[in-house]
């Protein structure tokens, strides 16, 4: 019974198709597909026609679009070492197919599987931003000959969300590109590649047959959760359902739904008054966020959905049922619900997103709320975007209007704006981001930005802001140089020239930034990189927490340098390092002996066979005079010295079984501290103030194993252990800071999931 039950899932499971994707471009109907044959070396970036014979083939029919690949090429230099999804190794032969469904050139969505069938996915949006977070519903097979490798993909027409034209053609705009890795070359028959800022303008067009596909998924869930330090269980069901009409249309809607990772995030030791920004990992956020996605790097974005199921509010300062409150504190919220609507209409595209989280009881649930609206006007792009959140526990309510605009100018000049309104609690804030991109040459690129936030702005409840009361104003220079003699030991060189300057709405200017990075790729594959950077001095205008009476402390010039090393790719190792040296001036107010860092990174990956990769990584950082506020006006300076230690291993049994071991130790001493006051004037003075040397560690460590039952149906066994030592005044030594966490953890967390599709 069971056995037949399998028959069946699996069966339900696997995409109707009219050839088998497995490897093979036997069937006739690649016989009849359009047919690519040239293809242009695009990274490094020499254009130049590539003599590595490649043929790829597009052709569709009512099922969905068909890409195959036969890359010819002596089976002895084949590299195929498998990865993570959307965790492509430099050792592996890769096919990708870069296709914009709708041909209006604002997105584009990369497919690409390495040979042994190891998958990636993400989108390009017209803004620059590259989102590896989506994971779409496709196939693809690859497979080895004796004199070249085959891959065979398969996208249903139902994959993502498409404008329907009014007859039976749909004209698509693409690239299809190809990666050998004993060069460490792409090849693309566009002669572009997604991170350069043509890139939507150098894709290919083609015409092709039309289809109207829709698809209906259902997915349930159980997951169950054991934390031992806490003496904590907890077992959910849930499940999400979605549908695509084929028409433009896609609802995504969620039940009690399994928020939860399946993986860690790494971590990050964080002194400053920045928020770190984490990306999402969660599925159910990842399946077409795009249109919902206003953001400028890590700088900020109008909805980060990391907020939705962060830790609630709790207020347990009453007296009666105290401790009750104390126990029931949780570092997450369950949700209720999610629903994500969109609709293509032509050039118009339309979204709903609504979430709620659930009440306990010492706290309630927050309800979050976005409304998209975007349409393309010739070479324009126009969008709108309202957001809103309501935390009736803390009685709050949170608003954010954001206009958007891309201009293509022309075929060289891309100019881009976002105009935002904030409101809260009475208080409304105004934010602003021009931009540009522009390429006089195919080998030279200029760049320039400005961002402006005031003290009122308000984006963290539903986004994400670095940093508000900020002016920003940045120009970039960058030249590439492709055209050396046969004989030369270089491939290309890629130097940058930038300026930044940054400050607060006051006109209190931080340290002026100009930097100059050169990156050289030699003909063997090894890669070396220098960074000159020079900081006049300025006012540090966050790291007093803008305190009224105390908005800035003055910072020396500084200069620093940094080197990169990464050597060739061998086929079962590889190495890569890093040093770096910053130097300021002394502080005359104090006894001072001036601002010093060194840091040095070692790290090496091992692939025993092609179903195996082991990474380690080694970082040690020392700092001199490290600045670290205590409270209001009260800093210190200490000798900081910071050790971390990552072992990470992949394991793969064919493309059903993976087992990851993720672990990161930190080890950090701050010692000989000197206690320091700052005046109104941001002049920094010795204090009588006590001030404490401290040590910090923190462990990181998690071993997860995946089963996939089906393409989207997996089973998840998941052990997580973590812990934050901190301690004052203390001796230990560095081997005690790695052990004390590990054996006094925070969390011991075993889970078990089940996701099935049907």
């Amino acid at each position: 019974m069971i056995k037949k039950f399998f028959i069946l899932f699996v069966s339900v499971n696997l995409i109707a198709e009219s050839i088998v994707i497995d490897g093979n471009l036997d069937e006739p109907e690649w016989q009849t597909a359009f047919k690519i044959t040239e293809f242009y070396e695009s990274d490094p970036y020499t254009l130049r026609k590539t003599d590595d014979e490649t043929e790829a083939y597009i052709f569709s029919n009512e099922d969905g679009i068909y890409v195959g690949f036969i890359n010819y090429q002596d089976e002895s230099t084949m590299l195929s070492n498998r990865t993570m999804r959307d965790e492509m190794s430099s050792l592996s032969e890769k096919n990708s197919i870069n296709i914009d469904f709708d041909g209006d050139r604002t997105k584009a969505y990369i497919i690409a599987v390495a040979l042994g069938d190891s998958l990636f996915d993400a989108i390009k949006i017209q803004s620059g931003d590259f989102k590896t977070d989506w994971d779409g519903d496709w196939i693809a097979k690859t497979k080895k000959f004796k004199t070249y490798w085959t891959s065979e993909f398969y996208l249903p027409w139902n994959m993502v969300p498409m404008n329907q034209p009014n007859d039976k053609k749909r004209t698509i705009n693409y690239s299809a590109l190809r990666y050998k890795a004993s060069e460490q070359a792409w090849y693309s028959s566009a002669g572009t590649m997604a991170m350069r800022a043509r890139y939507f303008q150098n894709l290919d067009s083609l015409e092709i047959d039309n289809f109207t596909k829709s698809k209906f998924n259902f997915f349930p869930y159980f997951a169950f959760n054991k934390n031992s330090p806490q003496n904590f269980e907890e077992s959910n069901i849930g499940a999400e359902l979605f549908y695509n009409s084929g028409k433009g249309n896609q609802v995504n809607f969620t039940i009690n739904p399994d928020f939860g990772q399946a993986e860690s995030d790494d971590v990050i030791v964080n002194f400053s008054a920045q928020e770190t920004f984490y990306k999402e990992k969660r599925a159910f956020f990842t399946e077409n966020q795009s249109l919902f996605d206003i953001s400028n790097y890590e700088r900020y974005s109008i909805i980060n959905t990391r907020r939705i199921g962060a830790a609630p509010s709790y207020n347990c300062s009453e007296e009666l049922n105290k401790e009750d409150c104390i126990n029931a504190r949780k570092n997450y919220s369950d949700i209720d619900f999610s629903m994500r609507y969109t609709q293509k209409n032509g050039k118009n595209n339309y979204g709903v997103f609504l979430a709620k989280e659930s009440d306990e009881d010492f706290s309630k649930g927050r309800e979050f709320v976005a409304l998209r609206g975007k349409t393309k006007v010739n070479s324009k792009t126009l969008g709108y975007m309202i957001t809103n959140v309501e935390n009736d526990f803390l009685g709050t309510k949170s608003t954010v209007n954001v206009f958007d605009f891309i201009n293509v100018k022309s075929e060289k000049l891309t100019t881009y704006a976002d105009v935002l309104t904030t409101k809260k609690e009475g208080e409304s804030g105004k934010g602003l981001r021009l931009q540009y991109t522009y390429k006089p040459t195919q080998l030279t690129r200029n760049s320039g930005s400005i961002l402006y936030f005031d003290k009122e702005v308000r984006l963290n409840d539903f986004g994400y802001l670095k940093r508000n009361d900020w002016f920003h104003f940045g120009i970039g220079h960058n030249i590439k140089k492709v055209d050396f003699e046969n004989n030369s030991p270089f491939q290309q060189i890629d130097t940058n020239y930038d300026f930044n300057y940054d400050a607060d709405t006051d006109g209190n200017s931080n340290p002026i930034d100009f930097n100059q990075k050169n990156s050289i790729t030699f003909t063997d594959t090894s890669k070396f990189n220098y960074d000159f950077r020079f900081k006049t001095s300025g006012k540090n205008t966050t790291i007093t927490r803008k305190d009224p009476l105390y908005p800035f402390v003055k910072i020396k010039k500084n200069f620093s340098v940094t080197a990169d090393f990464e050597e060739k790719n061998f086929k079962y190792w590889t190495y890569d390092w890093r040093i770096s040296f910053d130097k300021s001036s002394k502080y005359d107010e104090w006894d001072s002996n001036g601002y010093q860092k060194r840091f040095f990174k070692i790290a090496g990956s091992l692939f025993p066979n092609e179903n195996i990769k082991i990474r380690s990584e080694f970082r040690v950082k020392k700092e001199k005079e490290w600045l670290n506020w205590i409270d209001g006006n009260h800093l210190a300076a200490y000798d900081l010295n910071q050790r971390i230690f990552s072992f990470n291993l992949n394991w793969f049994k064919g493309t059903k079984h993976e087992i990851r071991l993720k672990s990161q130790f930190i080890a950090l001493e701050a010692k000989n501290p000197v206690s320091l006051e700052t005046n109104s004037n941001g002049v920094l003075f010795s204090s009588e103030k006590l001030v404490n040397p401290f040590s910090n560690g923190i462990t990181s460590f998690q071993v997860r194993y995946r089963y996939e039952i089906a393409p989207l149906s997996n089973v998840y066994l998941v052990y997580t252990k973590g812990g934050n030592v901190y301690e004052e005044d203390d001796e230990r030594s560095f081997s005690d800071i790695f052990r004390d966490p590990w054996e006094n953890p925070d969390n011991e967390i075993f889970s078990l999931k089940v996701r099935l599709k049907f």
